[in-house]
This record gives C-alpha cells, structure tokens and sequence, in this order.
C-alpha cells in the first residue's frame, strides 16, 4: 500500500524528489469518469456554456481571464460570496482560486465593500488629484515592509515589475536583468523570458522583439552557483541590474524555493552590486503581514507588490524600496531628464482602490487572519495526504502558509529533470497538462473551484467549509487509475 510522508512546503529536496514519484507513477481520472464528468458540464452547465460561445463572437476564446477554469468550457460566475462562488445555472462552488489568492478575507468582504460604497458615494471613483487614502495605505505597507520606505502604487502586478525594472536599471546603470527559471513575473516585454516551465527561453515571446530580450537571462531555482556565474558572465556586459525572484518559487511555490537560498541571494547581490527585486504579487501580505521577506528574514532592495493590497480590488498593484531608490520615481519628484524614470497611470491611486486596501489591511490585522489560515491550511494539507495515502494516489501536497499545491501530475517539476529529453518532457508535458484539466473539470462537477488543477489558496471564509471541500477530493480520488 502506497504511503507518501507528510511533506514541508519549504522543503525543496523532498517536494522534488515526490514530483519523481508522481511523474513516473501518477493515477488519472479513467475514461467512464470523465464521460461523467462531461455530462455534467453539459447537463447542469449548458448557462456557462452557451454565454461562453456567445463571448466567443466579440472576445478571442470567450474569456480573457489567464486564470479561467477552461476546460471543458469556462464557467459564467454570477456571484461570489465569502468561501463560495455560484454559476449563472445556479451551481455553487467552494472557491480555493481566490482570484490567484488575492481575496484573502473572501469574496465580496462586507467591510471592503462598505469602504468602497461610502468612498463612491463621498468622494467619487476617480479624480485623478491626492486623497487621504493614498498616504494610509503606503504608511500601512511601509510600516509592515523595513525594505520599503516609501511606496507608490500603481494598477497592476505587471506595472509594477515594468517600474521595478526601470528603477533598477536607472539607480545602477546597469542593463541586464536575472530571473529565476520557469517563474512569472508579469506580461511585459522584458521579463517574458523562460516562463511558465523551467528552460523556455523565449518559446512564449511572440510579438516581441529578439533586441529587447538580450539583456534578460534565467538560472535554476536554488542554484546558487548558477546565480553566481551569471553575475561574473554579467560583468563583461556592464553588469547586473537586478535579480528578480518569486520568493516562495515558481507558479507560487509549485518548485519552491529551499529555505536559506534567500540569504545567499542577498549576498551575492552585494557582493556584484546587483539590487535584488522581490516580486510580492502573491506573497504580500498572504504569507503574513511581512510577506515573504518577513517569512524568509531577508530584505529585498525593491519590492513588487499586486491586487493583493488592495483586497483583490481592481486597478492594484505597486513598488516600494528604500528612500534613495525611490527618489527616481516621477511625479511628485522634479524630473531629471536623463535621471529619473518616467511612468504615470490615470487610475493608479485612485481612491477606490486605495480605500479598499487600507480597509483589507486592517482587517487582517484585526481578524489575525494569517495565524487562523496557517493552521487550516497545515489541517487541511495533512487531511489531504491521508486521502491520497487512503486511495493510492501519488501526490504533491504542500502550503506555505494559505498556499496550497495539490498535484497529481508533477507537471511543474517535469522540465527539471535533466533525465528527460527535450522530446520527452513535451510529450510528458502534453499528458500532464491534460490530466490536470481533468482534476479541475472533476473537482469544479464536485463543487470545487481551483487554479488549473493544482495551486490552490485558501481564505478567511473557507476555513469552515474545508471539510467539504475534503469530501470533494475525497471523490475524485476514490475514481483514479
């Protein structure tokens, strides 16, 4: 009888060495299963299901979510409440998607939906001047951030790794940019670069120019040595910008980042004079109120920041750093041709967002969410191994504080094994990605809603429907071949 050992989120050796197992012994949801499944898509779905091929005639695909439940065709969610979200066939959904864990305290959270409606109706939505609510919410992240002195706020994830970027090369001069392999940092031109999957290079840079990639490289997660080289090949080419890093690893954690390799980064990043830019968009304030840097004790030069300050409210994002850093960003700064860097943003900092996340802040504090979301997610992680031990699954389950990875196919991992051809991991790839469609088409017929499959986030709300949410997989597993 199979028994898989409770795994360590930050255990990088052993969650590798399981994704071997998974990889090379996984189970699969057996043809009959997914027939059933199908049938159910279509049967009690066919509201989601018609919208989508009518969105189909004005949108690429019918969606425009990079985060949509696909496969068998995307669902048309009408309402989201607390732990659960409900389709326009009015099918409800425990949600452990979150918005790719940006809704912390859960969906549509009464006391940010207050802040918000009495914002609107005081002040208005936009008006492009100062408002109060700017200052409370960088002095909220400043205080919980030593590395950043100053904040400043922008509307996306991807805005604010562009300005991090740009800051970084404008305070040293310097042009090239390392990121770790198979990690996503934003869609923008310079940092599509070895994405989604260790070893890509720019198989995802369509529409991008072959110049503007020459000044950005990648090296292996937990490689310090790698890292090192890169830096020393670097200096022939004037020297390195930054280094930028999900610090908790790729695709949040999938192939995490080994505890302690943080501290060695940071001192290679003095040693070659490199500013280190932690890319916080999923870690900030979900990890803890100090995000990774306070979970890992390091402290980065630049931080990046995404919807996540502001509750998963729209038109979000940000970057702090220390004062001297900061002092290149315009306006509010007197521009310095040559000097500062140029961005702008007509609803960055506007007061909706802003008011939604000083109000998300505070009510973290207030809830002590994190303590209550580390402990039902190590429950629930521990819970779910037992399944997979009870039904033979392999699996790679896993939390870092309220992020979960819940893998049956060891599709993040596959890449990483220099075993394998080039040949072998595309068609690896293939089936795994396919068998990870099945398990979110299977989990979603059973009530739940995850991330293609795999990563998985937990909120406030959800803490007291975890057990159906147990019950859920429970039935998925007991069908695996």
């Amino acid at each position: 009888m199979l028994h898989q050992d409770y795994l360590n989120g930050y255990d990088a050796a052993a969650i590798h060495q399981r994704a071997a197992q998974v990889i090379h012994n996984g189970k699969h949801l057996p043809p009959e299963s997914l027939e059933v499944y199908q049938k159910h898509f279509n049967e009690k779905c066919a509201g989601s299901k018609s919208a989508i091929e009518a969105a189909k005639h004005y949108i690429p695909g019918g969606v425009q979510h990079n985060l949509a439940l696909n496969h068998p065709f995307p669902l048309d969610i009408v309402r989201a409440d607390g732990p659960y979200l409900y389709d326009i066939d009015g099918n409800r959904y425990i949600d452990l998607l979150n918005a790719g864990g940006v809704t912390i305290l859960g969906n549509n959270y009464p006391p940010i939906r207050e802040a918000v409606v009495k914002m609107m109706e005081d002040t208005g939505y936009l008006t492009g001047l100062y408002h109060e609510y700017e200052r409370k919410l960088a002095e909220k992240i400043c205080s919980y951030y030593p590395s950043c002195d100053k904040f400043r706020m922008l509307g996306s994830g991807t805005e604010a790794v562009m300005v991090a970027i740009r800051l970084a090369r404008a305070f040293t001069g310097r042009d090239q940019i390392v990121k770790l392999k198979g990690c996503y940092d934003g869609w923008s031109d310079h940092i599509v670069y070895d994405v989604r999957t260790v070893n890509t290079g720019t198989a995802f840079a369509s529409g991008i120019p072959g110049d503007t990639l020459k000044n950005t490289s990648a090296v292996m997660i937990n490689d310090i040595e790698a890292l090192e080289r890169r830096f020393v090949e670097n200096e022939a080419r004037g020297g390195t910008a930054a280094f930028i890093m999900e610090p908790i690893g790729q695709d949040s954690g999938g192939v995490p980042v080994q505890r302690g390799y943080h501290q060695q980064v940071r001192q290679l990043c003095d040693k070659y004079g490199v500013l280190l830019i932690m890319d916080e968009v999923v870690t900030g304030f979900r990890l803890g109120m100090g995000g990774a840097q306070a979970t890992f004790d390091v402290r980065a030069d630049i931080t990046v920041f995404g919807k996540i300050i502001a509750g998963g409210f729209a038109s979000a994002g940000g970057v702090g750093a220390r004062d001297e850093i900061m002092a290149l960003v315009t306006p509010g700064v007197s521009h310095t041709a040559g000097r500062t860097i140029m961005l702008g943003g007509t609803l960055s900092a506007n007061p909706v967002s802003c008011a939604a996340g000083y109000t998300a802040l505070c009510e973290l504090e207030r809830t002590n969410a994190h303590e209550k979301l580390e402990a039902a997610a190590e429950r629930f992680a521990r819970d779910l191994t037992d399944l997979a031990n009870q039904y033979e699954v392999p699996a790679v389950i896993t939390h870092q504080g309220s992020i979960m990875q819940i893998d049956v196919t060891g599709f993040k991992h596959i890449a990483t094994f220099p075993e394998f051809s080039q040949e072998e991991i595309a068609a690896r790839r293939s089936e795994g990605g396919k068998r990870m469609n099945e398990f979110a088409m299977a989990l979603a017929a059973e009530g739940v809603i995850v991330a293609a499959g795999n990563k998985t986030f937990l909120n406030l709300q959800t803490i007291d429907v975890l057990d159906s949410a147990l019950a859920a997989y429970e039935r998925v597993f007991r069908q695996m071949v």
